[in-house]
């Protein structure tokens, strides 16, 4: 919205307000002596979304109806990755029971089949539970983290050889 601050009653007399020194308690100033929470607006460098198709020009469906659209509009850069990229337009109508992102609010769209591993993606694919499992025990340390990047992150060259370490590349 492009505001220095949004004024916020729902975080009055939280626990959070505890936690967030960032978060400011200040008086209304259009009905004095009403508290309201003032927070800062977030404004992410990248925002990188998962949809369920794209089109080229950058319009994307995301599946069920999220905040995607409000968040890739906070970003600077939005990313698109996609099961399937078509060759038609995308417009709202195709995007019934989802979310649609216009082109204008999408910086790159890439082609990503299976790109929410290991984690499910609605109907089309389950979470793997044994690589989530994985991933959890190799985070418990930075060793064995780092094995872990070096093994799915920076020592794959595409999504294709990522899948392929995996096992999913055949599913």
């Amino acid at each position: 919205m492009g505001v220095p601050f949004i004024a916020v009653r729902g975080l009055l007399h939280s626990d959070i307000l505890k936690h967030r020194p960032d978060l400011l308690v200040k008086e209304n100033p259009f009905n004095p002596g009403e508290p309201v929470v003032m927070a800062q607006p977030i404004r992410p460098d990248v925002a990188v979304f998962h949809a369920v198709k794209a089109d080229r020009w950058g319009n994307a469906v995301t599946p069920g109806h999220r905040d995607d659209l409000m968040m890739a509009r906070a970003a600077r850069r939005v990313i698109v990755t996609a099961e399937e990229i078509v060759e038609a337009e995308l417009t709202r109508r195709d995007a019934v029971d989802d979310t649609f992102l216009p082109a204008i609010d999408v910086d790159v769209v890439a082609y990503a089949p299976l790109g929410a591993h290991p984690c499910g993606f609605g109907p089309l694919y389950e979470a793997d539970d044994v690589h989530c499992r994985e991933y959890l025990e190799a985070a418990k340390d930075a060793a064995s983290f780092q094995v872990y990047l070096e093994r799915y992150i920076y020592g794959v060259r595409s999504q294709q050889e990522y899948l392929e370490c995996v096992d999913i590349a055949t599913r």
